[in-house]
């Protein structure tokens, strides 16, 4: 029978909890990660790159376990590296999903966590300020599983709320979220002349060992010339409409363009709906694609297994990430890592992607606080439910700030186990000293940086 008892428990096995459970098993703590889904790396097992380790000004920013992933998959044939491009980001690093998910798995197996696939949470136990244990369904009923500390990598913030601390859901005024989306992967594509068709910039280039000629790995585009098309067959609910490629092959290639509106990322019966919403409208991009852009002409297509979700439940933490923050690139003391991705807002009502810089060096830091959930002492939030407004979260949210965020609370977490401290009785100088160890590039601490009370 499994041991239900551990020093580190992390719940959720997306890019976030990745980072974080290997961290935590790195630092020598006994880590338990659990995961819904039968398999692990969540939204970049679709295939979609993993934004964003370079600032727009060129300086890269983010290191530590999210370079040595981009690093093992160059070996692996599943990235190409940070890729220079001229649109909204100053590179793209794009990644293989399949090689994601073995690689995911493989780096937790190489810890030594113990990884628990299949389960959701349906409650905590907690003692005041203290969640003391996490219920779980599971084949075969409902379990306890017990740690000295936490992390809630889960997304939506699932374990806090269980435990009854404050969140937001969506837009504080209009309680509007960023709709849904699912990534259409296409096989037996000619992606140059698909870049050629339909790219609004020039496309990031790049080769592979097996493949020396350059290739287009990123570009975006719009359906404006097939307009027409689009609104006769209802394909989407907008003209114009905003489409983003990536991939490390040369004929294979992602498609992310699809969108439903007003769901609720929380709401099973929401959820699901939207996924046979979207698992029919990507059939119909699909036929679209194949008919009338080139390069897809002899293309199969496989929508992703699931429905890949922007926004919902953010933590009312002991600091909040604001806009001001975002747009002026702030630094803080107590700082656990830089994010270096724009704001990235897909409009609530047509699914429309907008994107807004982020000011001073083209990076901002993530305050330690910021995963520090008011009233609970003993778990970490990490990932896209962190404390940070509606806009901020729009960079937040991104794949390459989660893997920072889950390498630092899993570092986090293993300290605070392995002292009996709480996350406000940890020494902050300590953990960025180990954090840099680690690789973990945290800027250039000095007395610019926006100081804070103790936590």
């Amino acid at each position: 029978m499994l041991d239900m008892d551990c020093d580190v428990l992390v719940i959720g096995g997306g890019v976030t909890g990745v980072a974080a459970a290997t961290a935590a098993a790195r630092n020598g703590a006994n880590t338990i990660l659990l995961e819904s889904k039968p398999f692990l790396g969540g939204n970049a097992t679709t295939g979609l790159c993993l934004h964003n380790f370079i600032t727009r000004y060129g300086r890269q920013v983010v290191f530590g376990i999210a370079q040595e992933i981009v690093d093992r998959l160059i070996k692996m044939g599943g990235a190409v590296g940070h890729i220079p491009y001229g649109g909204f980001v100053h590179s793209v690093t794009p990644v293989d999903g399949e090689l994601f998910r073995i690689l995911s798995t493989e780096l937790l197996d190489e810890a030594g966590v113990t990884v628990f696939l299949g389960v959701n949470v349906v409650g905590t136990v907690r003692d005041r300020g203290n969640v003391t244990g996490v219920q779980v369904a599971v084949k075969g009923g409902i379990r306890t599983i017990r740690a000295k500390t936490y992390i809630d990598a889960s997304g939506d913030a699932d374990v806090v709320a269980a435990a009854g601390a404050n969140y937001t859901k969506g837009d504080r005024k209009t309680g509007k979220m960023q709709p849904v989306s699912m990534v259409l992967r296409c096989y037996g594509t000619n992606n140059k002349e698909i870049a050629q068709a339909i790219a609004v910039s020039t496309p990031a280039m790049a080769t592979r060992a097996d493949h020396p000629e350059p290739i287009p790995v990123y570009f975006n585009g719009a359906f404006s010339q097939w307009n027409d098309i689009i609104r006769e067959n209802q394909i989407f609910p907008n003209e114009d409409h905003k489409v983003f490629f990536n991939t490390v092959w040369p004929n294979h290639i992602n498609v992310n363009t699809s969108a439903v509106v007003g769901i609720d990322g929380t709401d099973p019966l929401s959820l699901s709906r939207a996924t046979v919403e979207l698992t029919k409208q990507v059939y119909r991009i699909s036929q679209f694609l194949k008919e009338n852009v080139p390069g897809f002409q002899n293309a199969y297509f496989v929508p992703s297994a699931f429905a890949g979700v922007r926004e919902t439940r953010r933590i009312e933490g002991l600091y909040e990430i604001t806009d001001e923050d975002v747009t002026i690139g702030r630094k803080f003391e107590d700082t656990i890592g830089q994010i270096c991705f724009p704001v990235d807002i897909h409009d609530p009502d047509t699914g429309q992607a907008s994107f807004y810089q982020i000011g001073d060096d083209g990076a901002f830091d993530i305050p330690f606080r910021a995963l520090i959930p008011k009233g609970l002492q003993n778990i970490l939030v990490a990932g896209r439910c962190v404390s940070a407004t509606s806009f901020a979260n729009g960079a937040t949210r991104n794949m390459a700030p989660c893997l920072v965020m889950g390498q630092s609370a899993g570092v986090a977490a293993a300290m605070a186990s392995q002292q009996n401290l709480t996350f406000t009785q940890l020494n902050i100088h300590k953990l960025q000293e180990n954090l840099e160890e680690q690789g973990v590039y945290l800027g250039e601490r000095s007395n610019k940086r926006v100081t804070h009370p103790t936590i």
